[in-house]
């Protein structure tokens, strides 16, 4: 019982778990593995293809969801809202739109493995056959 108690104490005061995420793409797409300024690029509307010039189109969950947030603050060390405050500008400025955005992780998985120019990213889990990890994001030290 006290060990119990002690495990309860030890993740109250570590604060929120975090897991791994995983940046996929369709398993049919070429592109094996990504580096993180890669993936940056994509998700910042920096680049619009994948390495080899193949189109992508990024996908992501919608505002407001905790792991957007831990996304971007891994991703890039920015905030939800500086993430949002950059795209209106992109937007403001007619130069392009921002990353569809879908309600939650089997919803990019589904539009993943319907979309070959697709790329998500979602925590980590067990995948379908019809995508594939490119690239993981680990848990950040707190």
């Amino acid at each position: 019982m006290r060990t119990l108690m002690m495990l309860i104490i030890a993740l109250i005061i570590s604060g929120p778990l975090q897991a791994d995420i995983l940046v996929i793409v369709n398993a049919q797409n070429p592109v094996a593995t990504l580096e993180k300024k890669q993936v940056v690029d994509l998700f910042m509307g920096r680049v619009s293809a994948f390495p080899g010039g193949a189109p992508a189109q990024t996908l992501d969950l919608k505002t407001g969801t905790p792991l957007r947030a831990d996304f971007y603050k891994r991703l890039t060390g920015k905030s939800e809202a500086q993430v949002d405050a950059y795209w209106a500008t992109l937007v403001f400025a007619g130069r392009m739109s921002p990353p569809k955005q879908f309600i939650d992780d089997l919803a990019l998985i589904g539009e993943v493995t319907k979309n070959k120019m697709a790329i998500a990213y979602v925590s980590r889990q067990v995948l379908p056959g019809g995508v594939k990890v490119v690239i993981e994001l680990p848990q950040t030290a707190q």
